[in-house]
């Protein structure tokens, strides 16, 4: 009998255990969901009304507040469980917790839990190309030159790159992590440094 006991002890732990990260994957699922349908209505918007019109503001506002409730669970989730793989929560819960963190207005919380996102890219748990955005924006945000060319910026109405580590070795450097090549005319729009 107690041959029997332990092992369905530890099938009980297990299930809840498992149970917990279902639930976990609802909710971040649910985030993203929330997160692309009010992006989607960005540039309808924009176009409709104008960038500087009321309706933006109050989409700016509703973006902002479901981002903030968004990286709230999502920094619980990591305090608790650390950077969950694909194989923990699946595909669209797991970039849930990039979204989060990589949408975030704070640099700190992006410096914090990266290398959470780089060990689970490299392990083939997270996305390389997630992984590659993030640490592109951390190098533009102290300044430096972005590695993937994954950044842009809007100078009046034009697209630009921010800053590039090495021009010549960027489409490499992208080709590495899922991103697809930057094109010539793309690449021309690099900006030569910050303004």
């Amino acid at each position: 009998m107690k041959n029997l006991v332990l092992p369905l002890l530890i099938l009980a732990s297990t299930a809840g255990f498992a149970q917990d990260f279902s639930s976990l994957r609802v909710k971040l699922e649910y985030f993203v969901d929330q997160s692309i349908e009010a992006r989607e209505a960005v540039m309808p918007t924009a176009n409709q009304f104008g960038f500087e019109s009321y309706q933006m503001d109050s989409l700016n506002q509703l973006i902002s507040f479901r981002d903030s409730l968004h990286l709230q669970y999502v920094t619980l989730v990591l305090e608790e469980h650390g950077w969950l793989g694909i194989s923990q929560i699946g595909k669209k819960a797991n970039i849930s917790l990039f979204l989060a963190i990589q949408h975030s207005n704070k640099d700190q919380i992006r410096d914090r839990y990266y290398p959470l996102l780089e060990v689970s890219a490299q392990n083939g748990e997270s996305g390389l190309a997630q992984m590659a955005t993030m640490k592109d924006r951390i190098l533009v945000q102290k300044k430096l030159p972005q590695r993937y060319g994954t950044q842009w910026n809007y100078i009046g109405d034009q697209a630009v790159l921010f800053p590039l580590e090495d021009v010549n070795s960027v489409n490499e450097n992208r080709v590495k992590v899922g991103l697809k090549p930057l094109t010539d005319e793309e690449l021309q729009t690099v900006q030569s440094k910050y303004q």
